[in-house]
């Protein structure tokens, strides 16, 4: 009789008001063995979503500034359900304010592999 092995990929939310940065993000980090859940409004990624399954994520990327609610508040609010996922930022500005989990941020343009470099670290370290 053979037993069937599930391993489970480490689950990913993507957050970013740009459809096309979810979209690429989402399908790269897919294609590297991620479990991704990727959203254009931080609203329905922080409440609607991630509230009925908090302990299911190990990362958060999003973007910094969004018009419903930037990344650094996202985090705040994703970080009181679920306490061990981590987050990263991604901006086009060098310094954000309200940083005050220190949330690792990541500068627009960025390249997929420091993305994919990041990404592996965070999940091995959770």
């Amino acid at each position: 009789m053979l037993s069937t092995i599930t391993i489970k990929k480490p689950s990913i939310i993507v957050v970013d008001d740009e459809y096309d940065l979810v979209e690429l993000f989402s399908e790269i980090l897919r294609s590297n063995g991620y479990d991704v859940h990727a959203f254009t409004d931080p609203i329905s990624a922080a409440f609607k979503h991630v509230k009925d399954t908090p302990k299911k994520y190990s990362l958060l990327i999003t973007d910094y500034q969004m018009n419903k609610l930037n990344g650094c508040d996202l985090g705040i609010k994703i970080k009181e359900l679920n306490n061990s996922i981590e987050v990263i930022l991604i901006s086009s500005y060098e310094s954000i304010e309200g940083n005050r989990l220190g949330f690792e941020l990541l500068n627009k343009p960025i390249l997929i592999q420091t993305l994919l470099k990041k990404v592996k670290t965070y999940i091995n370290n959770n």
